[in-house]
């Protein structure tokens, strides 16, 4: 089968060289392979590239199309709509060139995305060796995407890919809600499945959501223009914004504006932390939840000859960016975290005896420091190696959820950036036919739900505006994670788990699948990946296949006072496990409270509060509920507010 590579930028360790592949672009787009799987039932999108003003001819099923490229050589037709079935041939034909693909499949398509949730390995799950030995089913074909990004749109994939079957070798490593939600409806409509997973752990779903969106929503322009600026000039753009964190550094930073980066700096009564290893798993109160600026240092003891001679200051990866000086003389500054540091010192930088390495790192969102294996950190003396890693001390110096304004934004690197995940991982995929998507991800967004609500429904119509217009799209509402309650609290899971809601609430074609109570509170990555498949299964039945009946998760319609009570309606009958009353109930005023709560059908009965104007359930990382369908499947975090008289 045909292989092709596709004009793109790509990233090297600083300092950044934008690298420009020229070859042709293929006659049939990467997506068409051997063992693809088409969608059914609606006319067939083809694509590719020819000479200019080519007539192309395409073969399916015994029958032929035809289409004329464009002066860019791109050329574009559609099948005629063909029922499940196969395996057939698809060919396609130039005045110069010819290429077959072999055994497709006609069925239905569907493509897994998010973050780690989603790109949870089916080895991972619980009874994994289980589920892996009996995977082999033809019928299910399994595509993945690379994680790749890039700050501007792309036609074709930048790393191979490839439709396979399931079988054990395939599957061991692909998403199992993915994979479980395929293969469960494989065999329940006995038709082909089609999966494609583009997902990357950690990434905020502003990285999935291509520029013209984010445009449209407003407060993302000077990023977007300097993803532009980064894509035109990379080297340039990160000299820019190398100067303006320092600038915003020697405004708002405590540690740069007191100079901690002297080598004469008493750092005695800083804190003693062990590198490398993110800050929010050194077991430290001040850092296991911090979003800021931690200064670390650390003193080493040289020869006269190791400092003599020519050295790097290896320090792996650094999540995020990091400005780091040897005895007071800057060496060396990079502001993407995935970029391995190596700083080559210049002669006199090192001394015999006592020297200081200190380094500024700056994290925006979860995961401070650095984080590579700890044969990463290093001075280098042209192949001796003195390690870095251990006993460091550190001192924070700002504290981003204390309103300190946050540094220019690097919006270029992939999973933490602006649009790159979707230039680099679904652009590619192009109009190809899907039945729907799966949605697994919200947690790296938990910071800022008043966002999220903007941005979920916004890249959902962004998709459907590639992909189709009702294209039904099925959202994992997020799964219990974080510390047991034991009062009213907010949260920022529980609020995003709330924008899920009225998102899927309020957009046509949308779903919810409540995984509520399939969480861990010590676990962010819950192995009860096949219970997720099957709720998405079941919205998937509703929302694709038209099965109006079957089973949903609860869902809240109004809060009403009514005398002494307030009454939750909800679309459905309810009952309750492990006890009569239902769990997790909160009345809200200027402060909210645990509400007495009793169940009478499709309604939920609250105690009444003076002054309480909203509902709240389940409102916490980690709630404990007690109050499901009759079908068995939980009431997901809501809050509503409550109407009627006071």
């Amino acid at each position: 089968m045909k292989a092709a590579l596709v004009a793109a930028l790509l990233f090297t360790a600083l300092p950044v060289q934008a690298q420009i592949l020229t070859q042709d672009k293929p006659l049939l787009h990467d997506m068409f392979q051997d063992q693809a799987v088409l969608q059914r039932d609606r006319p067939i999108p083809i694509w590719g590239w020819a000479a200019p003003k080519a007539k192309v001819t395409v073969t399916f099923k015994g029958s032929t199309s035809t289409a004329t490229a464009d002066k860019t050589g791109k050329w574009t037709l559609n099948l005629p709509a063909t029922d499940a079935g196969g395996p057939y041939d698809l060919t396609v034909k130039s005045p110069n060139q010819s290429v077959t693909v072999n055994d497709i499949l006609v069925g239905d398509v569907y493509l897994c995305s998010g973050q780690s949730n989603m790109q949870f390995a089916v080895r991972q799950v619980r009874n994994a060796d289980t589920e892996i030995a009996h995977s082999t089913d033809d019928r299910v074909r399994l595509l993945s995407f690379d994680r790749k990004s890039t700050p501007t749109p792309l036609d074709l994939p930048l790393t191979p890919i490839a439709w396979k079957p399931a079988t054990p070798a395939t599957v061991t490593d692909y998403s199992a809600v993915c994979y479980f939600f395929g293969r469960d409806l494989a065999k329940k409509k006995k038709i082909p499945i089609g999966l494609i997973h583009a997902s990357w752990g950690g990434s905020p779903i502003q990285d999935w959501t291509p520029a013209s969106g984010l445009q449209a929503l407003g407060a993302y322009e000077e990023g977007l223009t300097t993803l532009k600026a980064y894509a035109k000039d990379p080297e340039a753009t990160v000299t820019k914004v190398v100067a303006a964190t320092d600038a915003w550094a020697d405004t708002h930073d405590t540690g740069t504006k007191a100079g901690w980066h002297a080598a004469n700096l008493d750092d005695s009564n800083w804190g003693e932390i062990s590198l490398p290893r993110v800050w929010e798993e050194q077991g430290r109160a001040d850092l296991v939840d911090l979003d800021g600026v931690v200064w670390l240092r650390k003193h080493v003891v040289l020869t006269e000859m190791e400092a003599a001679g020519p050295a790097t200051l290896t320090l792996g990866t650094i999540d995020e960016r990091d400005v780091t000086w040897i005895n007071g003389i800057r060496v060396g500054a990079t502001v993407d975290y995935r970029t391995e540091r190596s700083y080559t010192l210049p002669p006199g930088v090192l001394k015999g005896g006592d020297n200081v390495i200190a380094i500024r790192v700056v994290d925006e969102v979860g995961g401070g420091g650095p984080r590579s294996p700890a044969d990463k950190m290093a001075l280098d003396f042209g192949g001796q190696k003195l390690s870095l890693a251990g006993a460091w001390t550190y001192c924070v110096s700002a504290d981003f959820k204390k309103g300190l304004p946050k540094p220019p934004f690097v919006p270029w690197p992939g999973g933490k950036g602006y649009s790159t995940l979707y230039n680099a991982m679904i652009a590619p995929i192009g109009p190809y036919g899907l039945s729907g998507v799966l949605w697994f991800q919200g947690e790296q967004n938990t910071h800022e739900p008043q966002v999220y609500a903007g941005l979920l429904p916004q890249m959902i119509a962004d998709w459907r505006g590639q992909f189709g217009k009702d294209l039904p799209f099925m959202i994992v509402q997020l799964a219990g994670y974080g510390a047991l309650n034991d009062q009213p609290a907010e949260s920022g899971f529980a609020a995003i788990r709330d924008v899920q809601r009225r998102t899927a609430a309020t957009t046509p074609h949308t779903g919810l699948a409540v995984a509520i109570d399939l969480g861990n509170p010590r676990d962010i990555h819950s192995p009860e990946k096949q219970e997720v498949a099957r709720r998405l299964e079941l919205e998937a039945a509703r929302l694709v296949y038209g099965e109006a009946a079957s089973p949903r998760s609860p869902s809240p319609q109004s809060a009403v006072r009514q005398g002494e009570t307030i009454r939750v309606t909800f679309d459905r009958q309810m009952t309750t496990y492990s006890g009569t009353r239902p769990l997790a109930f909160e009345l809200c005023a200027a402060t909210c409270v645990w509400a007495e709560a009793r169940l009478d059908g499709d309604t939920v009965i609250l105690e009444a509060q003076p002054g309480a104007i909203k509902v709240r359930y389940a409102w916490s990382g980690s709630p404990v509920v007690n109050l499901y369908s009759k079908d068995g499947l939980p009431v997901g975090t809501f809050e509503l507010n409550i109407s009627g008289g006071n």
